[in-house]
């Protein structure tokens, strides 16, 4: 009765291994496709990040080309009063509210590249889980075709040596 025990382990045990290695296949097969998509992901943020930050340079840039002519414009006093008496001072209250409106918008910019790369590396951190999940699956495949594979022999080999006492064991059965 034990060697059928036995017997019976070793072949479920094979059957459960080779179902592992099958489930597992099919587990990182899917998991690739997904690492595949996730780094896509990544270069078109990373793209998206890039453009950002120099679109923000580009406004920093301008901001600070604004401001600079704004304060020297400021200095000129024949700019002043020409302001003052044909537009009612209004071209200078347009300058800073621009100016104005441009720092908030450099601001804004600067909070949005900020999201973006924390978005970016977390989605890189992320990958990198992936990646480390899919070489363990990669290692447990290999363990379940090594275990399907011993106890696929196992079975084979105490079954053979055992066929005298599965033979009576099964003929007894039926009597």
């Amino acid at each position: 009765m034990a060697k059928v025990l036995v017997l019976l382990f070793l072949f479920l045990s094979a059957i459960a291994s080779v179902a592992g290695y099958l489930f597992l296949a099919k587990a990182i097969a899917a998991g690739e496709i997904e690492i595949a998509a996730g780094q896509k992901q990544l270069e078109i943020g990373q793209a998206a990040i890039d453009g950002g930050k120099a679109e923000l340079d580009a406004g920093k840039r301008e901001l600070s080309e604004g401001k600079a002519a704004y304060a020297q414009a400021e200095n000129n006093l024949f700019l002043v009063l020409a302001d003052k008496l044909l537009k009612g001072g209004k071209g200078f209250t347009e300058g800073r509210e621009r100016i104005a409106d441009g720092g908030k918008r450099v601001a804004k910019g600067e909070r949005e590249v900020n999201v973006g790369e924390r978005q970016l590396d977390a989605g890189k951190q992320e990958l990198s889980r992936g990646r480390e999940q899919l070489r363990l699956a990669r290692k447990a495949r290999v363990a379940c075709a090594i275990g399907g594979g011993v106890f696929a022999s196992l079975t084979i080999v105490f079954g053979f040596c055992w066929r005298r006492a599965l033979i009576s064991f099964f003929t007894r059965a039926d009597a």
